[in-house]
């Protein structure tokens, strides 16, 4: 495997946390700014707000520690889903996206290197 497939993965997967991030940050600020609705009243959608937290801090940690910080981020993203209860995949496929690159990254430096090492 080429060896500049490491660091074009993980800042792919940093640009992509940016990216992520910053429209979560937007969306935030845009709510507290100009509210559409009234704040949240039910438990699920304190929960979805605290999920989808969760996944943006998971991405952001991400950069230091990627494993747990992929993890936290996809496991936070699979728990929005039912709680939520959203129907449209795309917009949660394209949140996963940062933490899936960590993870592939994580996978690849811990793993990939091994197996070039030994097939060399």
């Amino acid at each position: 495997m080429p060896q500049i497939i490491f660091p074009a993965i993980r800042w792919t997967a940093r640009l992509a946390a940016l990216l992520v991030a910053g429209v979560f940050l937007l969306f935030v600020l845009g709510e507290f700014t100009h509210p559409h609705s009234g704040p949240p009243t039910r438990l699920r959608e304190w929960a979805g707000i605290l999920l989808l937290t969760s996944a943006t801090v998971g991405i952001v940690l991400a950069w230091k520690w990627e494993l747990p910080g992929a993890l936290l981020s996809l496991a936070a993203l699979a728990a929005f889903i039912p709680v939520a209860r959203i129907h449209r995949y795309d917009v949660v496929a394209v949140a996963a996206i940062p933490g899936v690159l960590f993870l592939l990254d994580w996978l690849l430096r811990h793993f990939g290197r091994r197996v070039q090492t030994i097939g060399s």
